[in-house]
């Protein structure tokens, strides 16, 4: 019997057994994972044979006495029935950095892509930007910050010529407003009849052909109170360009209307134009006629104002169409051409973009009663009272 406890220690295994979940760590286990240098020790002296002889229904792992590299000690730990491989694990961290990265090479590619047509653009409106003169910019307000985060307020002047000196048909203030996601607007008829400086009491539309923009802007100023940031002048020919350079505007008509389409001389045959009621495509030429009706039903200039607003609205939001960034030389080349504005490049993409995130807008039309002055049909001017709440409403107060 002792015979064989020596052959048994005799042929002992260079390493010692645990089984599975007891005993406590020493140092021969450091040793044996190489986290100290290996040193000679004595097998132990009360070790049981029988342990180290039943290989075939072990309930313990093994450690080798040289652990090597740990990933191949792990491998041959998967393989001897170890347990299953660590998985790496998820950071939540992972899902914007990858988004972030896509916008981020998304954002090159467009730029890429538009910039060409940006420069275009940005030529087009510093042509716009220098027919603008001192006079008239010395009537602006400056914006308080940036357009997209604070809002502003525009004066649009609709002409009746290609240039000037010219009356203004359309007379509108537009506010951008970021924080209701609204932009509103406020018409204000060509006949409504005014104090023009210098000039005394006068319709409205007087005042662009007595002193240009400058006066107009001016006059409207202190007409309705409101300060204005910028001005943008359409002459007569780039309205229908710029349907044209958005592809048309497809817009409700309310009321079967016809208008007369030519020159207008006294003696000369016009041609008549019908817009029927319902859904209808217009391009430049029939945008210009249907805008500009005046006479179509009872109230005339009101009703006409509305009917620009109702447009003005829907060219809008053409023009925002994420499509119509690749059109923007042309839109340049077309509308720019007749254009006076002191909106720079960015101030106008920062406009479309409120445009594109807004949510509602009120389309408001400050009206009179219909009168007489010096001869002429003018609109009489509403009470304070009452242009100071259309006034309100227009601001948003």
């Amino acid at each position: 019997m002792m015979a064989r406890r020596d052959d048994d220690r005799a042929g002992a295994k260079p390493y010692k057994t645990y089984k599975a979940g007891r005993g406590r760590r020493t140092s021969l286990d450091d040793e044996l994972a190489g986290a100290r240098p290996a040193r000679s020790r004595a097998p132990a002296s009360g070790e049981d044979g029988g342990r180290h002889g039943n290989h075939g229904d072990k309930t313990y792992r093994t450690y080798a006495a040289e652990a090597g590299d740990g990933r191949k000690s792990r491998a041959g730990a998967k393989g001897a029935g170890g347990g299953p491989r660590r998985r790496r694990r998820f950071r939540w961290w992972h899902v914007p950095a990858v988004l972030v990265s896509l916008l981020v090479i998304a954002g090159v590619v467009l730029t890429v892509l538009a910039w060409p047509g940006y420069q275009k653009f940005d030529r087009a409106v510093d042509k716009a930007n220098k027919r603008v003169d001192g006079k008239t910019r010395a009537e602006l307000v400056p914006d308080d910050g940036w357009i997209w985060r604070r809002g502003t307020t525009i004066a649009l002047f609709g002409l009746d010529e290609a240039g000037l000196p010219a009356h203004s048909d359309t007379v509108m203030l537009m506010r951008f407003d970021p924080s209701s996601r609204s932009v509103n607007q406020l018409s204000i008829p060509r006949d409504m009849l005014v104090n023009v400086e210098g000039y005394g009491q006068q319709k409205l539309t007087q005042a662009m052909w007595y002193g240009g923009p400058s006066l107009a802007l001016k006059t409207v100023k202190e007409f309705t109170g409101i300060p204005v940031n910028h001005v943008m002048v359409v002459g007569f020919q780039g309205f229908p360009r710029l349907v044209n350079a958005v592809g048309g505007i497809d817009m409700y008509v309310p009321q079967t209307v016809s208008t007369g389409a030519g020159p207008g001389i006294p003696g000369s045959t016009q041609r008549v134009v019908t817009f029927e009621k319902g859904m209808q495509h217009f391009d430049g030429k029939n945008a210009m006629l249907y805008v500009r009706i005046r006479k179509a039903y009872a109230e005339g200039d009101f009703t006409r104002a509305k009917r620009q607003q109702a447009f003005v609205d829907a060219l809008q939001k053409k023009i925002v169409q994420p499509r119509n960034i690749t059109r923007l030389p042309e839109i340049g080349k077309r509308f720019m051409s007749g254009v006076s504005t002191d909106l720079t490049t960015n101030q106008i993409l920062e406009l479309a973009y409120l445009k594109w995130r807004a949510d509602s807008g009120k389309k408001l039309v400050l009206k009179g009663e219909f009168g007489w002055h010096e001869g002429q049909a003018v609109v009489l001017p509403p009470s304070d009272a009452a242009r100071q709440r259309v006034i309100d409403r227009f601001l948003g107060e």
